[in-house]
C-alpha cells in the first residue's frame, strides 16, 4: 500500500474522530447562572446604562429580550458605566446633562470598538444571544432620539457550558469534512488491497 494515502488516512480519522466529539461537547446542555427583568421609563433624547450583566466568558451565553412602545437603540457594550461616563465629562466642560443622548452617540462614534452588539427596536422586541470572544465586562445600555418618554422591559439570562459553544461547533464543522475527505482515499485502498488478495 502507498505511504501518503496511509498517513493521510490515519490523519483523517484522527480529525474526524476529533470532530465528532466536538459536535458532542456542543450537544450538551448548558446550566443557567443568572436571571433578571426589569421595566423602566424612559425619557425623551436620553440614554441609560445598566451595569448589572457583568462579567461573560466565552464559555458562558447572554441571551437578552428588550420590548418597548416607541423606537429604541439597544447596545451590548464591553466596557462600565463608569467609563462612558468620564469621557463624556473629560470631552464636555460641565455637561449639564450626562443622560443627553448626543453625549452617548458621541461616545459610540469614537469608541465603536466597544459595540459588542447593537439592534433597534420599533414598537416590538428585539433579542440576540450574545458569546463573547474573550472574558469581558458586559453593561446593556438603551438610547432613544424620540421627544416621547417610552416604556421598557427588558430580561436577560447567562448560561454556561462546558466550552464555548460556537467555537467547538465551528471547529467540529471544519474537522469532519476534512477528515472525511482524507480518509475515502485511505479506505479505497484498503477496499482495493483485499480485493487483490482474495484473487
Amino acid at each position: 500500500m502507498k505511504r501518503w494515502p496511509t498517513i493521510l488516512g490515519r490523519g483523517g480519522t484522527v480529525l474526524l474522530s476529533i470532530g465528532l466529539a466536538l459536535f458532542l461537547v456542543s450537544l450538551i446542555p448548558s446550566i443557567q447562572l443568572n436571571n433578571y427583568s426589569s421595566g423602566i421609563i424612559v425619557s425623551g433624547k436620553t440614554w441609560e446604562a445598566y451595569p448589572g450583566i457583568g462579567v461573560v466568558t466565552p464559555q458562558q451565553t447572554l441571551q437578552l429580550d428588550v420590548t418597548v412602545n416607541g423606537t429604541l437603540d439597544v447596545y451590548l457594550l464591553e466596557t462600565t458605566t463608569p467609563t462612558i461616563i468620564d469621557w463624556i465629562t473629560s470631552h464636555y466642560s460641565k455637561p449639564a446633562d450626562l443622560s443627553n443622548v448626543t453625549y452617548f452617540d458621541e461616545f459610540l462614534h469614537n469608541n465603536s470598538a466597544l459595540i459588542a452588539w447593537q439592534g433597534e427596536a420599533h414598537s416590538g422586541t428585539v433579542n440576540t444571544d450574545y458569546t463573547p470572544g474573550d472574558t469581558v465586562d458586559i453593561i446593556l445600555a438603551i438610547s432613544t432620539h424620540g421627544s416621547n418618554s417610552l416604556s421598557v422591559t427588558y430580561s436577560y439570562t447567562i448560561t454556561a457550558g462546558v466550552a464555548p459553544k460556537t467555537k467547538v461547533r465551528t471547529l467540529s464543522e471544519l474537522a469532519i469534512p476534512i477528515g472525511i475527505v482524507f480518509t475515502i482515499p485511505w479506505l479505497a485502498e484498503l477496499l482495493r488491497a483485499r480485493r487483490k488478495r482474495r484473487n
